[in-house]
């Protein structure tokens, strides 16, 4: 009788233990990758609503009936922008020590150096500098959901990094899209898919940094990567009936090495490239034309070489200088275009932002 209430207590104890262990796991998962849910509707003056603190500095109009204070914001809203067309570029993995300095010190030497138009800017008083600090994660995609929607990303959007869907929640790109704005975009391709059909023009590059022409079946790549255990990200070129989601979770193998080991199994048709420069050539081939182009209110630029020169060689790299000088020639390149066309009576303004790596 002993041994078996001493059983049972022991079997009710496991029990007990598995479903702690159950419910403490359950609210980790709960509380590290919480679920947002979309924000259906879109704001504008039909969705008006009261504001709880005043903003406006006249106490009389802030008294204002509700019906009153609406019709005021509608007009607000109609003022005409400041500047005719935005240019947006982005650079990805630029951190703001390099332009900005930190703890209230100017940048390094060297990067003053390797960006001295942008630091003519800023000593002048013609361009304006700010330190936003960047809610983890710091991946692609929900970065540019806080740009455009100031939504919060969450560690569950690392997984979404990798197969991302249209923005469904109220932005800036749907609001110019619906007032008429014609849009053009030029570097990571994560805008189109965050944005499907707003373009009116596109090149998309990929966001990864290695690839690899592989001239082999999808079967035997998918046995060498079981084989060998090796899990980095890789893009194949040619991948034979397989989606972009499933390739991209399923071929995560190392960089060099992989291609060196590739090789040395027999696969010479393996060719490695490093996508340091072809990914901000391809958005800059085009910056030329699309200057000269009026057809478009925005223009997206972004660029993604010098977050994969962070990524291969760290920000010691010897990549770093050339590919800063390669950012300050585009910075240069847009802002005396812009000069020129406010000389001409049309005004354009650069908005310069980045990521982290």
């Amino acid at each position: 009788m002993s041994s078996s209430l001493t059983c049972t207590k022991l079997t009710l104890f496991t029990v007990a233990a598995i479903l702690i262990q159950i419910i403490g796991l359950s609210l980790f998962v709960l509380g590290f990758f919480p679920v947002k849910p979309a924000l259906s509707g879109v704001s504008g003056p039909e969705s008006f609503q009261p504001p709880r603190y005043c903003v406006v500095e006249d106490q009389n109009v802030s008294n204002l009936p509700l019906d009153q204070l609406k019709l005021l914001y509608q007009e607000l809203y109609e003022i005409p922008p400041s500047f005719d067309r935005l240019i947006l570029m982005v650079i990805d993995g630029l951190p703001a020590e390099f332009v900005l300095g930190r703890d209230g010190r100017p940048p390094s030497m060297v990067f003053m150096e390797a960006m001295p138009y942008m630091q003519s800017l800023l000593a002048s008083g013609m361009a304006v500098g700010y330190h936003a600090k960047a809610a983890p994660p710091t991946v692609t995609m929900p970065r540019l959901k806080a740009m455009v929607s100031g939504a919060i990303g969450g560690f569950l959007d690392v997984a979404f990094n990798f197969n991302t869907q249209a923005l469904l929640d109220d932005n800036l790109i749907r609001q110019f899209f619906n007032i008429g704005w014609k849009m053009v975009m030029f570097g990571d391709e994560t805008w189109l898919k965050l944005f499907p059909g707003l373009f009116t023009r596109h090149d998309g590059v990929s966001s990864f940094y290695c690839a690899f022409l592989l001239d082999i079946t999808l079967y035997e790549i998918t046995q060498k990567v079981i084989r060998l255990g090796l899990w980095r990200f890789i893009e194949v070129v040619r991948p034979l009936s397989m989606s972009i989601f499933v390739q991209r979770l399923l071929f995560i193998l190392t960089g060099p090495a992989i291609a060196d080991l590739l090789r040395s199994l027999g696969y010479h048709g393996v060719k490695e490239v490093k996508d340091t420069v072809e990914v901000d050539y391809n958005v800059t081939r085009n910056l030329g034309d699309e200057l000269n182009r009026t057809d478009w209110s925005l223009l997206i630029l972004h660029y993604l070489g010098l977050d994969h020169v962070g990524h291969i060689g760290g920000r010691s790299s010897v990549l770093m200088g050339p590919k800063l000088k390669e950012m300050d020639e585009v910075v240069q390149m847009i802002h005396l275009s812009a000069k020129q066309s406010q000389d001409n009576g049309q005004g354009r303004t650069l908005l310069v932002c980045a990521t982290f790596f």
